[in-house]
């Protein structure tokens, strides 16, 4: 009797001490969880609104309205993959910039060999949002003026770019600006069909991601808003992939670079993957060799005509790109 008694109590007690932790597992639960929504309200509440720019969306390229040194507003292109901005020469000295002496042949797709000097802007307005002393480099916009039909005075590159948080909505043609990101902590949420996070580096001056998927093909590729196509291949890309033919009998397209005019060739991929994201039969271009895209950081460049389905935001504080598609 005395031994029955004795299991009792202990299975009591047991039960006991195992309602009273979940007691206290729920209650310090409900209390996470109500810091969590008093530190997310305080933090909705402190988080300045982003400032907002509209922009022109024209023949795939991000068209701004800017302000140099308190002139203008001149058009201006947006461009993660330009390090640092550009000015176009002849607004360069229209501005009264002051140019450096020694040039450098310029980093860009062409056949042709262009040379860029040292500049700066003394300041910058885009909006409301502004920047003092900006890096830039002379170079000749001429025919990417006449790509786009419109004059073109220069480019807004990583100079400007760089510890800010800017986000591309192409349906609602407005550029946002963050002070914190409007993605906390996404770094550490699994990726969704519909939002992809993924972190880049930045390498000779371009966006750079290293786990794109091409043809079921581990590849390095770049986010280059300074790009109107979709998805497009480098010599060695084509190379590791075997499609040397189709690289060689794809419909031809001419396209325009600070190198001035260049030919590639279009295709189509067997299936893309970023993150979640995948898609078949993707519509591609094969850069041909001695066009500026040989021996590159990346394998792919990706433009605007895949970023046009996406909301786009880039962290460069923290160096993390967010897609978020949109229906």
């Amino acid at each position: 009797m005395n031994h029955l008694l004795q299991l009792k109590s202990i299975s009591v007690a047991a039960g006991f001490v195992h309602q009273s932790a979940i007691r206290f597992g729920l209650a310090a639960g409900f209390a996470l969880a109500l810091l969590v929504s008093l530190a997310a309200a305080t933090n909705a509440q402190t988080q300045k609104p982003p400032v907002e720019v509209p922009f022109e969306f024209v023949h795939n390229q991000i068209v701004v309205q800017v302000k140099i040194a308190g002139k203008g507003p001149f058009n201006m292109l947006v461009d993660t993959n330009t390090d640092p901005s550009a000015v176009d020469e002849k607004t360069a000295r229209e501005l009264g910039l002051s140019i450096g002496s020694s040039g450098a042949p310029a980093s860009g797709a062409g056949t042709e060999v262009s040379t860029t000097f040292p500049t700066m802007f003394p300041t910058v307005e885009l909006g409301t949002v502004t920047a003092k002393q900006v890096a830039a480099a002379t170079i000749d916009m001429s025919k990417i003026s006449a790509r786009i039909e419109r004059p073109i005075a220069g480019v807004l590159g990583y100079s400007f770019l760089k510890d800010r948080i800017i986000q591309i909505d192409y349906g609602n043609l407005k550029l946002r600006f963050f002070a914190v990101s409007p993605y906390p902590r996404i770094q550490m949420a699994p990726n969704t069909v519909n939002t992809i996070a993924m972190t880049f580096r930045r390498e000779e001056g371009d966006v750079i991601v290293d786990s794109v998927f091409v043809n079921n093909e581990k590849m390095r590729a770049t986010l280059d808003t300074g790009s109107s196509g979709s998805f497009s291949l480098t010599p060695e890309a084509v190379a590791l992939l075997g499609l040397e033919d189709d690289a060689a009998e794809g419909k031809t397209e001419t396209s325009v670079g600070y190198n001035g005019q260049y030919e590639k060739k279009n295709g189509i991929l067997k299936s893309i993957r970023m993150g979640r994201y995948s898609a078949e039969g993707v519509q591609a271009s094969f850069f041909p060799p001695e066009t500026g895209h040989d021996n590159r950081p990346w394998q792919v460049n990706i433009g605007n005509a895949f970023f046009q389905d996406f909301v786009m935001t880039f962290d460069f504080k923290d160096k993390i790109v967010v897609f978020e598609r949109v229906d």
